[in-house]
């Protein structure tokens, strides 16, 4: 009899696909605002040093790329749970207690990601009348990107706190199990011909002493 797949299992694979598409399109926007803000620096120090110019517009841009890349990054860093933590506390706690820690901590990201939503969005449409300088961008394209990783970070944090986005654990490299091991392990070397001669050396002298008295014997 055939059985039915589970009614999760929809569900399920619409959210993998969709946290999918996010990390695609976050890692996207990321490399791509690396790869301009190198691009933008590298032609303002080109023009300033050898063209005798400074192009106005391109610290503005530098610094536009530099705030979406910091902030999508930190957003990154928390999906992959990759930021820097600090354990020598936690890791002397007991094992209950450790792991109402382990709870709280997405709890206290999924607060934090909260926060920037609702108030970068706040100032983002503060700043949606006045525009930048160098550019004559609208400045909320600059602030923009906090209420963006306020919910990544928001989305990725309860998540994890439901446990529905688990840690994916690394693949161990350069770890060879002992039969491996032992089978790549030379076997002791065999004896060679210097090693057999070395060996049959004290025979060969003994032999040769004996030919000696026998040889004097007979003159005698």
């Amino acid at each position: 009899m055939s059985q039915s797949p589970p009614r999760s299992s929809g569900p399920n694979r619409a959210l993998r696909l969709g946290i999918g598409v996010v990390d695609r399109t976050t890692d996207a926007l990321t490399f791509i605002a690396l790869v301009v803000m190198v691009l933008v620096i590298s032609w303002q120090v080109f023009a300033r040093f050898f063209l005798g110019f400074t192009p106005g517009w391109a610290s503005e841009v530098a610094l536009l790329l530099l705030c979406w890349l910091a902030l999508l990054a930190t957003a990154k860093g928390v999906r992959e749970r990759s930021h820097i933590a600090v354990g020598l506390v936690v890791d002397r706690m007991p094992t209950r207690l450790r792991s109402a820690v382990a709870r709280l901590a997405p709890l206290l990201m999924a607060v934090f990601g909260g926060y920037l939503l609702v108030k970068g969005g706040e100032f983002t449409y503060l700043m949606t009348g006045s525009t930048l300088p160098g550019t004559g961008l609208p400045t909320a394209v600059q602030y923009g990107a906090l209420p963006v990783a306020g919910a990544l970070i928001l989305v990725y944090s309860v998540l994890q706190l439901f446990g529905m986005l688990p840690a994916e654990a690394p693949e161990p490299q350069g770890e060879e199990s002992p039969d491996t091991h032992r089978a790549d392990t030379p076997d002791a070397p065999a004896a060679t011909g210097d090693g057999a001669g070395d060996e049959a050396g004290p025979t060969g002298r003994r032999s040769t002493s004996d030919d000696d008295g026998s040889q004097e014997g007979d003159h005698r």
